[in-house]
């Protein structure tokens, strides 16, 4: 099975930011323009989608097989959506579905050697301790899915897609296979305003694990990403151009790549 909730916005000659700030609160200025030196940002040059090692000894119920950033160097404060592929095997509990993200970053001792660093949760709920920025715990994962498919159904237009949403109830998905796409316009107002202090261009490893609340584990994923931190005012998006892992790591692949070629050509 197939579901798929894309916010559609109208075809106005505009970046994705200003579209998608537009759409969301039509009227009012962007929060970005109002600065002349602006504050930082923090934009996406690459990911990979890796599987959990929890795997090999956890009989997970959901099985994340995929995961897609778009769009192309996606950023925060913007838009930003996830193509979620997976396999459900039983049903899933219908009360509560807790999420906790593990956030690290790379660090380099003295001996050059890279290490990953946790990064502690900034901006949590005092009451319940869930929700904020970093390695942080969120308890109300039923909650922001139903929100998510309350909201498709102002976009969605295809008359199949929508009896689809009306029939069926998606949180959680039901048993089967899945590619489902999630979507988040992040603005300055949902990070901690010492997040982008001590934040520098660099990779994360971030590690998504779902549980009941108790202690039923339901799916594991992991993605590496490669961000580097910009400022908003930035026109030439300098940081894009930079030296930055990901290419190293394509380029990396591309030169084993053409050794096995050689090898193979001989």
């Amino acid at each position: 099975m197939l579901l798929l909730l894309l916010l559609v916005g109208s075809a106005v000659a505009q970046n994705p930011l200003t579209k998608a700030w537009n759409e969301a609160v039509p009227g009012v200025q962007p929060f970005w323009e109002k600065y002349q030196t602006g504050p930082h940002g923090v934009v996406i040059r690459g990911w990979q989608f890796s599987r959990c090692a929890s795997e090999q000894w956890t009989n997970y119920v959901v099985n994340v097989s995929n995961i897609v950033i778009w769009p192309d160097y996606p950023r925060f404060p913007g838009p930003i959506f996830f193509n979620v592929t997976m396999d459900v095997s039983e049903d899933l509990p219908l009360d509560k579905i807790e999420m906790d993200l593990e956030v690290r970053h790379a660090v380099t001792n003295k001996q050059g050697s890279k290490g990953w660093q946790v990064i502690p949760c900034q901006g949590w709920n005092i009451i319940d301790g869930c929700d904020g920025v970093g390695s942080c715990r969120y308890c109300d994962m039923l909650d922001k899915c139903n929100e998510a498919v309350s909201g498709a159904h102002k976009y969605v237009k295809d008359r199949k897609a929508l009896d689809f949403l009306k029939q069926n109830k998606l949180c959680p998905p039901p048993k089967g296979h899945w590619t489902m796409t999630f979507s988040k316009v992040f603005s300055s107002e949902d990070l901690p305003k010492s997040f982008f202090g001590p934040l520098q261009s660099n990779e994360y490893w971030l590690t998504f694990s779902f549980t009941d609340g108790k202690d039923k584990k339901l799916g594991c994923a992991r993605l590496w990403v490669d961000v580097c931190k910009y400022h908003l005012q930035d026109k030439s998006q300098k940081c894009l151009r930079d030296p930055n892992a990901f290419k190293n790591f394509i380029n990396e692949i591309s030169s084993q790549a053409e050794q096995i070629r050689s090898r193979n050509g001989k």
